[in-house]
């Protein structure tokens, strides 16, 4: 566990609405408590409508990355000889 800031721990003390004194010694609990509220993230919220087709947007662009430019519909078929003006 990292040694927190005298900074960090008023902040976070303050933001649970409690008053922080480097001068009185925290108990370990509150010390651990603060230390997992200092790695606490943001709470997930739901994309907005411009994220969510940027995100389907850049899947179709990945999706169509897969298939080489050179490649044809017509690479999948053999063509019979003597058609498109090869020599027979």
């Amino acid at each position: 566990m990292h040694t927190l800031s005298t900074r960090t721990l008023h902040d976070l003390a303050y933001d649970r609405g409690e008053e922080y004194d480097p001068a009185l010694t925290p108990t370990p609990a509150l010390m651990e408590e603060l230390s997992l509220t200092d790695r606490a993230e943001r709470p997930i919220e739901a994309h907005s409508p411009y994220e969510r087709r940027r995100r389907r947007e850049r899947e179709r662009r990945e999706a169509e990355a897969l298939v080489p430019d050179w490649f044809a519909l017509d690479d999948l078929f053999e063509r019979p000889v003597g058609v498109h003006g090869e020599v027979v």
